[in-house]
């Protein structure tokens, strides 16, 4: 997915594989041309397949007579449609959600697992494994940015490599 307009914080969000777009106040063109908002690099996609309007209170789809038309939700629409927050939107093969930007909500941060850092090839791993998958040693160490706080058994670092690759030889 292409964009060429600047990105600025909007009421509106959409996400499509792993990239958001924000929506701006007015017309989001949606298709493969080069002239549009966002452009989508599918063949089914039509060059300017469909649109979304945003004013202040909602956001408005629209087909724009598309060939292999749009879905929201898996019903195929006609004429404009009003969108609400996690409508799934189909253009082509390709499957957008869209999604309402909510400024007064509060983050919640939770712990979804802890690491530690082998002291062998100082690797960060699962605390939950018994040994390191990279070098096999069961041993923990310090992390490489000198923290503790996770560690179980303390060994300085003889050197710095980065955590995803194979051990150095």
């Amino acid at each position: 997915m292409k964009s060429d307009r600047p990105q600025t914080t909007g009421r509106y969000r959409l996400r499509f594989l792993l990239q958001e777009y924000d929506l701006p106040l007015g017309i989001t063109l949606i298709g493969r041309g080069d002239d549009c908002h966002i452009t989508i690099f599918d063949p089914s996609i039509s060059r300017r397949h469909a649109r979304i309007n945003v004013d202040h209170d909602h956001a408005v789809f629209e087909d724009l007579g598309s060939r292999n038309g749009c879905r929201i939700n898996g019903s195929y629409i006609r004429g404009s449609v009003e969108l609400s927050d996690g409508d799934r939107i189909r253009i082509g093969t390709q499957e957008l959600v869209f999604s309402e930007v909510r400024t007064n909500s509060q983050v919640h941060y939770r712990q979804t697992g802890s690491i530690c850092y082998c002291a062998g090839c100082h690797a960060a791993y699962a605390k939950e494994m018994d040994w390191c998958p990279h070098c096999g040693s069961t041993l923990r160490g310090t992390s490489p940015h000198g923290a503790t706080e996770f560690d179980d058994e303390v060994a300085p670092p003889t050197r710095r490599r980065r955590a995803s690759g194979p051990p150095g030889r």
